[in-house]
């Protein structure tokens, strides 16, 4: 079933630019969803997150540790790509948020994994930065989170390639982690 299908009343219910949106991929039985900020150009072109260059650099990490994309449920905060780029707007991630939480309830993951700092800050509810909270396992109403370092920030800083691939192993189980609870943040 495709994703506006499975999601139409909900869809229905949000005015969007259709020409922006772009909807989310994998499987709704995937153990682990990836959530970003919102898309960008490359993606409105493909109509999949994460299909430009940074999610080249997500798909050759994933490759690295073992993982498969089509594996992995991959989503944003917003489904549309904000004007000039820029971040999106406590508005948009608010008319956005219901589907977000619908669809984590059809994927019922048994991980949450947000992408960089605004991901991070949304889903922990926090405003401490990716720097010092990525790796890291929490629980929030039940719910594991590792947030992970967003694969754009390996373009910008390569060093950051180690400590992103350190974070998808740990999201992904490829090694032993601790947990972390929300108010040791």
């Amino acid at each position: 079933m495709s994703f506006r299908n499975r999601h139409r009343e909900l869809l229905d219910s949000i005015e969007f630019d259709d020409e922006r949106f772009v909807p989310s991929v994998g499987p709704v039985e995937a153990d682990v969803v990836l959530i970003g900020e919102a898309p960008g150009e490359n993606e409105v072109e493909e109509r999949e997150p994460f299909v430009g260059r940074a999610g080249k650099v997500l798909d050759s990490t994933l490759s690295d540790i073992g993982v498969e994309r089509s594996e992995v449920y991959i989503t944003n905060l917003v489904k549309v790509r904000p004007p000039d780029n820029r971040d999106p707007r406590r508005e948009e991630i608010e008319t956005w948020s219901p589907l977000l939480e619908r669809e984590l309830n059809l994927v019922s993951p048994d991980r949450l994994v947000p992408l960089g700092n605004f991901a991070s800050r949304e889903l922990l509810d926090t405003s401490k930065g990716i720097s010092s909270i990525h790796g890291r396992e929490f629980e929030r109403e039940g719910q594991s989170i590792v947030p992970a370092f967003h694969p754009a920030a390996t373009l910008y800083d390569p060093s950051k390639r180690t400590e992103f691939e350190d974070d998808l192993r740990k999201a992904f189980g490829r090694r032993d982690s601790g947990q972390t609870r929300l108010d040791q943040l």
